[in-house]
């Protein structure tokens, strides 16, 4: 209904009819009207005039087929033809004047309207394009649609699937919308709007020839796939309670917003293939690098697991040192990668260092050859007995240089053998000893003479503490260095910009003693002291060192406890991990029955 009311101004019409006024029979009663609005009177008469006022003269005004107003005329006598020439020709000019009004109005109304599509458009697409996930992507352009004055009841958005190319609903609104839909997806119309390849509207669906009494959630229904570059990627439905829920606007307007959804979710979909295929790269490097050593099997995924654990227990602290921590699904990813990733400079490491459980442990087991040697000085020993009974020398004096050589060279041995374990302090006497049975002779088929221990065995076997020589243990080191350099090399999105940092941590101390960089407390992140400590915990715990049984939880707190007391690991994450209950939250999922005892943690406390 076109409100014309005020399409001309009281004034102005009053002028324009004292100017045509004279032009009419003396005694002429008019009015005009514009809608319920009386805009002018003019001339006397003994009652209102009205439309069916005997001898009224009615000129109806017009605008796009509607009546919008009415100049009525109630000449004189004798008049009426002259009244009705000069009714017409003002009726002529007021028609102009209306329809140049409603013309500009129109226009107006018409721009005003476009620009508020267009707001609401940008401000959707924005929406549309700012999520890269897709059920987040299917709810902004849902919400185009809920809520609007005269829009659908229920909406809706199918994902198809690539494989099989069913359709799941993602996302819904609507009184019990998801179930509403699921009842619609079985029926027989849905699975014919769902193979259509553009989209339409069904007013009246009772009446509809796809209608099979099915969908009784359901009066009318607007649809549209949502194609991206030439892919189906799913559909859009929309549905009303009433028979005429639609119209060609409605129509247009989702189509234009399908087609943005559809490119936003085309995007998601790549970004979410692209995430999951960087996800599988990372787990493969862990992977490899766990498989490089069954003695480290396991422990790239396992130390993920536990820092995590922490950093969400110092997130949800709400006072403390750790009431300023947050972390957000990023902070969440980012660690996850990089306890993955922490050790991937292993891979460059050699296996026989990173397996290398005694001391004398290389690309063969050195000790094997150690004892061919002293089985060479005991064949020795059998031959000088043999010998000195040959020579006539007493046979008890000669058994018992035989067994005295034995019983000493069996004490050697024993005593290489576990010097070799590594599991005890190489003391100075030690050393002493070692050389002294190193100088022992031995003679090979050939009649050469050499040393019983050679220059590398002595120095590995005078490591004063674990396995590893100064040198083997730069080379472990190393991986640190290495890692930091192959994850520089990567380049990693914004959101994941810390990796790097938090992995090339992960053997930093609190008092800067650590490596590869000797960074100190206010030099590391949270996340990369959380690092240290998950990856120290999970070597303490882990069933697979080379160099030891793995240690129950006291033996392993106790450690930790006296690391955090010389300042090596932050004491503060130390007292959360356990006060919190992180290790045993741990240990009841990955530890053997027999690591698990009962543990007084106020003692490390504080």
């Amino acid at each position: 209904m076109i409100k014309a009311a005020n399409y001309l101004k009281p004034a102005w019409a009053r002028r324009h009819f004292e100017l045509a006024l004279p032009l009419l029979p003396s005694g002429t009663a008019t009015v005009l009207w514009l809608g319920d609005k009386k805009l002018v009177e003019s001339g006397a008469a003994e009652t209102e005039l009205k439309e069916d006022t005997p001898g009224v003269q009615v000129f109806p005004l017009v605008l796009e087929g509607e009546a919008v107003g009415r100049l009525l005329l109630l000449p004189p006598a004798g008049t009426a033809a002259s009244a009705e020439n000069w009714g017409n020709a003002l009726v002529h000019g007021l028609q102009g004047i209306l329809e140049a009004e409603h013309a500009r109005r129109s226009v107006g109304q018409e721009t005003l309207e476009s620009y508020r599509e267009m707001a609401l458009l940008q401000r959707a697409v924005t929406e549309l394009n700012h999520s890269l996930k897709p059920a987040a992507v299917a709810a902004s352009l849902l919400k185009e649609f809920d809520g609007r004055k005269d829009a659908a009841d229920f909406g809706g958005v199918f994902l198809r699937n690539p494989d099989d190319a069913t359709l799941e609903l993602i996302q819904s609104f609507g009184d019990d919308g998801a179930n509403a839909f699921a009842r619609f997806q079985d029926s027989h119309l849905f699975g014919e709007i769902a193979t259509r390849e553009i989209g339409d509207i069904i007013n009246d669906l009772p009446a509809s020839p796809l209608w099979a009494k099915e969908s009784a959630d359901f009066k009318a229904l607007l649809w549209l796939p949502l194609v991206a570059h030439g892919e189906n990627l799913g559909l859009l439905v929309l549905a009303s309670c009433h028979a005429d829920g639609f119209a060609a606007g409605d129509l247009k307007r989702a189509q234009t917003l399908a087609s943005v959804a559809a490119s936003a979710l085309r995007n998601a979909q790549l970004y979410a293939a692209e995430q999951e295929m960087f996800q599988a790269f990372v787990r493969v490097i862990a992977t490899a690098i766990d498989a490089k050593s069954p003695y480290t099997a396991g422990h790239c995924r396992r130390v993920p697991e536990i820092a995590l654990l922490i950093a969400e227990k110092a997130h949800q602290a709400s006072h403390g040192p750790f009431a300023p921590f947050t972390l957000d699904e990023d902070g969440r990813k980012t660690l996850e990668i990089a306890a993955m990733l922490h050790d991937c400079g292993k891979v460059v490491t050699p296996e026989w260092v990173i397996d290398k459980s005694t001391k004398l442990d290389a690309i063969q087991n050195r000790l094997e050859l150690v004892q061919l040697r002293f089985e060479v000085l005991r064949r020795d020993a059998l031959l000088d007995y043999r010998k000195a009974l040959a020579g006539g020398i007493d046979d008890g004096a000669a058994t018992q240089a035989y067994q005295d050589r034995l019983s000493e060279l069996d004490a050697d041995f024993a005593f290489l053998e576990k010097c070799n374990r590594g599991g005890e302090f190489i003391s100075a006497e030690h050393v002493a000893r070692i050389r002294t049975i190193a100088a022992v002779e031995w003679r090979n088929a050939q009649g050469g003479a050499f040393p019983l221990l050679d220059d590398n065995e002595v120095y590995n076997l005078c490591t004063p503490r674990g396995t590893l020589n100064p040198e083997e243990r730069k080379i472990i080191e190393d991986h640190a260095v290495h890692t930091i350099k192959m994850l520089s090399q990567i380049p990693f999105p914004r959101s994941l910009r810390n990796v790097t940092e938090y992995a090339g941590g992960h053997h930093e101390r609190i008092d800067g003693t650590g490596y590869p960089n000797h960074l100190k407390n206010d030099q590391l992140s949270i996340p990369a002291r959380i690092m240290a400590i998950a990856d120290i915990f999970e070597a303490l715990t882990a069933p697979d060192r080379p160099y030891r049984k793995a240690g129950n939880l006291s033996w392993a707190l106790d450690i930790m406890h006296r690391m955090k007391q010389d300042n090596h690991i932050d004491g503060n994450l130390f007292d959360l991990f356990l006060s919190e209950g992180v290790y045993l939250e741990y240990a009841r999922k990955h530890l053997a029955p027999d690591q698990i005892e009962a543990v007084d943690v106020s003692r490390y406390l504080g």
